[in-house]
């Protein structure tokens, strides 16, 4: 991916290996929508409590391109997951639009897969019973998409684990058949609500590397929550970064690293001049 260039008073990152190139710019604004795996426009939710209104997230505008990965980075309680809750159908905007591949969301969709933060395994059900749950919300035949799920599950690292139980599973393991969940009926979109935050440190590092294989290998289009800055930076072609609420996108970060990323891009130079980058832009957002 090339640089971008930069108006006036934007931040430019520079550094040795030329293969990288990051410009830091104001999050750019949608255009016509039907080029867009998802755009969203102007969204805002506000909720009415006993302390009065309390706005969450605050004329929110973005896009993703078929195929990319973009992460929304920003701190606990800003209003990443509302929005992705928006962008999922699971909650309307109080203002604003959001549509993906052209089309307006206006509840849960079936070109739309979603990983929680927690796996949420049925634990009566085995793995691939688990993987299939979508088929059967969708009303579609277990017999038809039964290879398929085989096949997710040996994507995924778990082919040979189909029958085994959620208690059986480590915390990584079932986070993978969570995702293997999301694609069962081969959505368009994935959306990834901070699915590791659960994890240890080394689990999530995997993870990660995982997350990354499933992704380029299945050619989905993205959209990642996370408040982990080294998580952000490793994953994604791109970086929205999200204020303090009441949320807004404040910063777009370029990423290109060199793909595939591996344990030794987590070590490099250029990884952590990105990482402290971006720590300094929090550190000046309060």
């Amino acid at each position: 991916m090339g640089s971008r260039g930069t108006a006036a008073g934007n931040l430019t990152l520079a550094v040795s290996n030329t293969r990288l190139r990051s410009a830091v710019l104001p999050a750019s604004a949608p255009t016509d929508a039907g080029t867009h795996a998802l755009s969203a426009n102007d969204v805002s939710v506000t909720y009415q409590s006993l302390r009065g209104k309390h706005i969450a997230v605050d004329n929110v505008s973005m896009t993703l391109r078929p195929g990319e990965f973009v992460s929304i980075l920003g701190p606990s309680g800003c209003g990443k997951s509302t929005f992705l809750s928006v962008v999922a159908g699971l909650l309307p905007a109080s203002g604003g639009e959001v549509s993906v591949f052209g089309e307006t969301v206006s509840g849960p969709r079936k070109d739309i897969g979603v990983v929680f933060q927690q796996a949420t395994l049925l634990p009566w059900l085995n793995v691939i019973n688990n993987v299939l749950i979508p088929v059967k919300a969708l009303r579609k035949s277990d017999r038809d998409y039964t290879q398929r799920a085989h096949e997710l599950l040996e994507l995924v690292g778990l082919s040979k684990f189909f029958k085994y139980y959620p208690n059986e599973l480590s915390g990584g393991m079932q986070q993978r058949v969570g995702i293997a969940r999301a694609l069962i009926h081969d959505p368009n979109l994935l959306l990834m609500d901070e699915p590791f935050a659960a994890l240890d440190a080394m689990t999530r590092e995997r993870m990660s590397l995982e997350l990354q294989d499933i992704w380029q290998a299945s050619k989905k289009s993205v959209l990642f929550i996370t408040h982990s800055i080294p998580e952000a930076v490793f994953l994604s072609d791109r970086i929205l970064i999200m204020s303090p609420s009441p949320g807004r996108f404040v910063k777009e970060v370029v990423i290109d690293l060199p793909r595939p990323r591996t344990v030794q891009t987590m070590s490099s130079g250029e990884y952590a001049a990105l990482c402290g980058e971006i720590r300094k832009m929090f550190d000046h957002l309060g």
